[in-house]
């Protein structure tokens, strides 16, 4: 039994730092991750609200049956406390590029993200004319 030794000695300080200093270096890496991480949550949540604002108009639209005049324009301000909401409704005579018998429904949903940028989408559906 007098042959075994212990060893006492532990971890040094330096190595202490070392890891630390490893570990610190990992975590910078991180980082620029999730900043755009979170940005790009931030951004995809204003989209889906975008997607229900124009959703909700265009199903509105839908259930209507004749528009007057034409072209057919309304802008909504503020939605959300975000958003802008511009529907337009064209025919062949309004416009050229819609086929003949539908209305074409164009609406316009737009906003300024965190960053400052200017941001829109555009849905369009057909109805058909009666």
């Amino acid at each position: 039994m007098l042959g075994i030794t212990k060893n006492d000695r532990g971890l040094s300080l330096l190595e202490v730092l070392v890891a630390m200093l490893i570990l610190a270096f990992g975590i910078l890496g991180l980082a620029p991750m999730l900043v755009s991480t979170i940005f790009s949550n931030s951004y995809s949540g204003d989209v889906t609200k975008a997607n229900v604002i124009a959703q909700d108009k265009i199903e509105f639209m839908q259930s209507l049956v004749a528009f007057n005049p034409l072209p057919w324009t309304e802008v909504t301000n503020n939605l959300n406390g975000l958003f802008t909401r511009s529907t337009r409704v064209d025919v062949d005579s309004t416009d050229g590029s819609v086929p003949s018998g539908v209305y074409r429904i164009r609406v316009t949903v737009s906003w300024t993200d965190k960053a400052g940028k200017a941001r829109s989408i555009n849905y369009y559906t057909y109805k058909m004319r009666s």
